[in-house]
């Protein structure tokens, strides 16, 4: 019977996460996280969003 090595993390500090699997983002996606217009109007509907739960929580 062999015995595999286990693999041990680095002791101490954060972990660390293997992101080389990660899907890439896809050039439409990178066009519409750098354009502004499209920034501006997910930043005001994210907006609306949190007030609308902030108004039903304080009935």
């Amino acid at each position: 019977m062999t015995q595999q090595a286990m693999y041990q993390p680095p002791t101490g500090g954060d972990p660390v996460a293997d992101l080389s699997k990660a899907p890439l983002p896809t050039s439409k996606t990178l066009r519409s996280r750098q354009n502004l217009p499209i920034q501006l109007l997910r930043f005001i509907s994210f907006d609306l969003r949190i007030l609308r739960m902030v108004a039903k929580g304080h009935h």
